[in-house]
């Protein structure tokens, strides 16, 4: 995922992403410190009702009969919004003074540690103020509609709310930004890495490239000389250098291959293909490696034709990278066998040798570019680690599959699956 990131010029799209998602994370921090915000007003608010009710439950039993409150009703002519007299109703100052304490009591034991200031109202002003105060009938019971209230106001609830959230609210904060720190250092390390590796792909595809012309050059000289000379043709030492240089060439194209592919630059030439006769003619181009290692290569190819849509060139490669491979890792003479065979509107391709296979957890990797096997004695065979990633991409671009069987001693067997439609 992050390498498709680095390939493709998806940055700015992922940042935008990242920035998005920060905003949604914020409006959803905002709804929800908004939302216990609610809830611990409400909390505050039922607290302080019972501090309330509890109060003037104690008060009543003690002090106010239901004479005495029809008493204070009669006594209460005014029709304004005014405070009742202590000193000429029937509550004291005492009274007051006994409810205050008891409700400072009942505050402290609801944890309401806030300032309030405590009156007494007629009901027309208990109604005009309740937005502002918490009121309730000083004898419920009562049910003369103009009994007198008992009002509680707090200059404000501000403090205690951020009393009761300023966890919550420091730790959505410092979430967030510990989010958006990381998401921008990780966007911040994307970048760079892709600057890197841009850098690094343009080195390696530019040394290959340069590297393209002396081996060219060096394959021409080789070839003139033989016209000139004709013994250097047979010259054991001039077949090496022409050896050893056409290998490296296949090596530079392959990574060339692999990098015009990931860049999405390259693209197949493909055209009718029997698979019976390329298996012959590579294996026939390889017949003088194959009998170096002193080994043997079996065919066994059906009748009729099996042709399929693709590029001779690379599949040529593919054939070759896989015999070569099966050449080059093996303890004692390599024994190959190739099987062709058509199934379901597709053809199957089957290498199967006797080298020292591959173990279980190797196997998931051995299709990327720059893996080898660690494969004991064998650990020093020559090769970039290109192969299979090469082997891969190829049939892939044939709209097929590659598939691999195999145990540690025991052989592998690769099956190409390249359909015919």
């Amino acid at each position: 995922m992050i390498q498709h990131w680095l390939k493709s010029n998806q940055i700015p799209y992922l940042f935008s992403f990242v920035c998005l998602a920060l905003i949604a994370l914020m409006a959803f921090q905002i709804n929800f410190l908004n939302e216990a915000k609610d809830l611990i007003e409400e909390q505050f608010d039922q607290k302080v009702n019972l501090a309330i009710g509890s109060t003037l439950s104690d008060f009543n039993a003690k002090h106010v009969t239901k004479l005495e409150m029809d008493d204070l009703l009669l006594n209460s002519t005014e029709e304004s919004c005014t405070y009742i007299d202590i000193e000429k109703g029937t509550l004291t100052k005492t009274d007051k003074a006994e409810l205050e304490s008891n409700l400072s009591n009942y505050m402290s034991c609801f944890g309401i540690d806030e300032k309030y200031e405590i009156e007494i109202f007629d009901s027309a002003c208990c109604v005009a103020q309740s937005g502002k105060s918490y009121c309730c009938a000083i004898n419920p019971l009562d049910p003369n509609p103009d009994n007198y209230q008992l009002g509680v106001s707090f200059g404000s609830k501000e403090d205690y709310l951020f009393d009761r959230m300023k966890f919550m609210i420091l730790s959505s904060i410092l979430i967030f930004i510990l989010l958006a720190s990381v998401s921008f250092l990780i966007l911040w390390s994307l970048i760079k890495q892709k600057r890197i590796t841009a850098n690094n792909i343009d080195f390696f595809n530019n040394t290959a490239h340069e590297l393209k012309t002396p081996l060219t050059n060096i394959s021409l000289a080789l070839n003139l000389l033989g016209r000139k000379h004709a013994q250097i043709k047979e010259d054991q030492y001039a077949k090496i250098i022409k050896s050893e240089n056409s290998k490296l060439k296949d090596q530079i194209e392959r990574v060339l291959f692999l990098s015009r592919m990931e860049n999405g630059e390259h693209k197949m030439k493909k055209e009718a293909i029997d698979l019976k006769i390329l298996a012959k003619e590579v294996v026939d181009n390889m017949q003088m490696i194959i009998e170096e290692k002193e080994g043997s290569v079996e065919l066994d190819l059906p009748f009729g034709e099996l042709v399929v849509l693709g590029d001779p060139y690379h599949l040529s490669n593919v054939f070759r990278n896989l015999i070569d491979n099966a050449l080059k890792y093996c303890n004692e003479k390599p024994v190959l066998k190739i099987q062709l065979k058509e199934i379901d509107d597709a053809v199957h391709v089957l290498f199967s040798d006797n080298g020292v296979g591959i173990c279980k957890a190797d196997q998931s990797h051995i299709f990327k570019k720059f893996q080898r096997v660690n494969t004991g004695d064998v650990r020093e065979a020559k090769g970039f680690g290109i192969g299979l990633s090469y082997v891969k991409t190829v049939i892939e671009m044939h709209r097929g599959l590659i598939n691999v069987q195999s145990e540690l001693n025991k052989g592998s067997q690769f099956e190409l699956i390249i359909p015919n439609k």
